[in-house]
């Protein structure tokens, strides 16, 4: 089984998980003349959007360590829905779930807040969240329709987390603690960044690993890994899977960053360029720099960090990324961080006993699809 499929199959349950959650949250809460509803129908679209890939790597790592056979449950649950046989002989733990659910939550809202800080209008192929609360009131004819509209957003963001951490609840400790502490940590990395990009300085490449490190990295894999292998009992693992999702957190964001200048609109569900009409510094932009030519130079500070570069601007940027062999020297480094991330996982099925080999397999097929996948 690839990861792709194992994904599919496991999304749909997690999907499941979430709208009984929100729900459950829409008919509790207070109506407010229907503003309740509302926001809760915007956060539900919008967590559904997405690939949901943290909430199926915390169910990856739990059946990894043989806390049930979710893929297998899975299957057979999509073939009863089919109107196949009985699926009750592998029932799902509806916990697991949960923590899929819950990340997703906490996805959605730091998504809302990204929008806002660094004032995107798309985000998932869909208009961000304040955007189309200052739609909404632009239609109604409030006034200061653009400020509603952010702290509107902010608002339906808040309840992403709070909804979230509902659902962890219900665990011990360990696990709220293991959540508590890697937020925290997105959120002084997110500072970090914002700060980064408020002056002309040219960071060096390790601050800015650092800061994917623990804003992306360790939240979009590490996590997710982490809190499976608690659920299963197996806090044992804890430093290889460190590795391994610190790994491939970091392959991620930089493939992410090569998306953003050389994706497809369409894929990824966000403009091209957004990282260069943002100003953002990231590794790409840091090696380039200094390969430029003073002609280069004069015309790169001219569109870097202006928002309304267009797709010619964008091509002149890709132009001097291959040109000047950077995407070499980043492809390099993506494969390096996949080669760590494969010795890590090596590293773990040799240490750690009676692990789900099949789940290993699915787990190194996702080392390859991070090096190649086009969204």
């Amino acid at each position: 089984m690839t990861f792709n499929d194992y994904s599919n199959l496991i999304r749909k349950r997690i999907t499941e998980t979430l709208q009984n959650e929100l729900s459950r949250a829409k008919a509790e809460y207070p109506s407010f003349s229907g503003d309740t509803a509302h926001i809760f129908k915007l956060i539900h679209d919008y967590s559904l959007a997405g690939k949901m890939l943290r909430g199926v790597l915390a169910c990856l790592s739990a059946e990894l360590f043989g806390k049930t056979r979710l893929s297998a449950a899975a299957r057979a649950r999509n073939s009863h829905d089919r109107g196949g046989g009985r699926h009750d002989q592998n029932p799902e733990p509806t916990d697991i779930y949960k923590i899929g659910a819950a990340l997703e939550l906490l996805q959605a809202g730091l998504l809302i807040h990204d929008d806002i800080m660094d004032e995107d209008s798309l985000r998932r192929g869909l208009p961000t969240m304040h955007k189309q609360f200052e739609r909404e009131a632009i239609d109604s004819g409030a006034e200061n329709p653009s400020h509603l509209g952010e702290a509107l957003a902010i608002c339906a963001a808040d309840i992403c987390f709070f909804s979230a951490w509902n659902l962890v609840s219900d665990h011990d400790s360990a696990l709220q603690r293991l959540f508590a502490q890697e937020l925290t940590k997105v959120c002084l990395a997110q500072s970090r960044d914002v700060r980064l990009g408020s002056h002309g300085r040219w960071p060096a490449l390790q601050e800015i690993l650092e800061v994917y490190t623990y804003k992306t990295a360790r939240y979009t894999i590490c996590l997710p890994l982490l809190a499976g292998a608690i659920l299963a009992g197996r806090s044992d693992a804890e430093q290889l899977l460190e590795e391994v999702g610190t790994n491939l957190g970091l392959l991620f964001q930089l493939k992410d960053d090569y998306l953003g200048l050389f994706g497809e609109e369409t894929s990824l569900g966000k403009p091209i360029g957004s990282d260069l009409r943002e100003g953002k510094k990231t590794p790409y932009m840091l090696l380039l720099y200094p390969t430029l030519s003073a002609s280069e130079k004069t015309r790169f500070d001219s569109l870097f960090g202006n928002e309304s570069i267009g797709l010619v601007d964008v091509k002149f940027f890709r132009s001097l990324i291959l040109s000047h062999g950077i995407d070499t020297a980043m492809n390099k480094i993506e494969h390096e961080y996949a080669q760590m991330a494969r010795n890590s996982l090596t590293s773990l099925l040799q240490t750690i006993p009676d692990l789900n080999k099949e789940v290993a397999e699915i787990l190194r097929d996702f080392v390859e699809y991070s090096l190649s996948r086009t969204s």
